[in-house]
């Protein structure tokens, strides 16, 4: 399962937990206009807030590419595909800017029977994949930040198999933590929008509880993923939001985003 929601992105912050690197960051979060289906940037991703007014929580930031694995063994022209289809920072709205290089890791995440998810190898089904990471500076000191991915899979089925996997662990896990303690809970599907071209299109929502390096948990946020496939390929956008949020919100602006994402393929 290469597709980044949130139990993928927890394994992403943890492995740049243990690589020491953190960024300050605050939970105040303007509130986003959801009827349109238009949001205001700052409907996406802001960083964990800590259960206690002093201190503020720190959110880990992507270092390079390489850090995080680089594609082996992948396919030129599918990877230049991956790279065009992800979102750009402007893509997000004004003031966002890239949050790290781009992840072309092909690493597979496995669900095990004590929903724990575990990195495991390589996805062999996946030609060419690409994450990329936005970040947008707050009035307050604080940060917003989200992610967009595309993966060109061998086949129409492998990519259906992907999807697939996913709606079955939250529905199997729908509490469940990655190895370094960071947990999603009351993760299930929720009914996706009608997209133009999609085979099908998969929605997610849940809480994310990210916590201190002593265990202290953070308060629940709210988040939001979509995910849509067109044959072989499949694009995906991912939204945390404050605990002030409302799920609403973020599932506003994925449908933005991803409907940005589809007009490319």
């Amino acid at each position: 399962m290469k597709t980044v929601h949130a139990r993928t992105l927890g394994l992403r912050i943890a492995a740049l937990a243990a690589a020491g690197l953190v960024l300050t960051a605050c939970n105040e979060d303007d509130a986003a206009t959801g009827a349109t289906g238009q949001t205001s940037p700052s409907a996406v991703a802001s960083a964990p807030a800590s259960a206690k007014a002093s201190g503020k929580a720190k959110e880990p930031v992507k270092p390079s590419a390489h850090a995080s694995g680089s594609t082996t063994g992948g396919d030129a022209a599918a990877q230049a595909k991956t790279n065009k289809l992800v979102l750009n920072a402007a893509d997000w709205g004004a003031g966002f800017e890239s949050n790290g290089d781009d992840d072309t890791s092909l690493t597979n995440s496995t669900m095990d029977k004590s929903c724990v998810l575990k990195e495991n190898g390589t996805v062999k089904t996946l030609v060419a994949n690409t994450n990329r990471y936005v970040r947008v500076q707050t009035s307050d000191g604080g940060e917003l930040w989200g992610s967009s991915g595309a993966g060109q899979f061998t086949t129409a089925e492998a990519a259906h198999q992907d999807m697939a996997e996913t709606a079955a662990n939250s529905k199997r896990c729908p509490n469940s933590k990655v190895e370094a303690g960071t947990e999603t809970n009351t993760a299930h599907e929720v009914e996706s929008p009608k997209l133009p071209g999609a085979d099908e299109v998969y929605s997610e929502e849940g809480l994310t509880v990210y916590h201190e390096e002593d265990g202290t948990p953070y308060d629940p946020r709210p988040y939001s993923y979509i995910v849509a496939r067109k044959g072989s390929l499949t694009v995906s956008v991912f939204v945390d939001l404050s605990p002030t949020q409302q799920v609403s919100d973020g599932r506003a602006k994925a449908r933005q985003l991803l409907q940005k994402m589809t007009a490319k393929w």
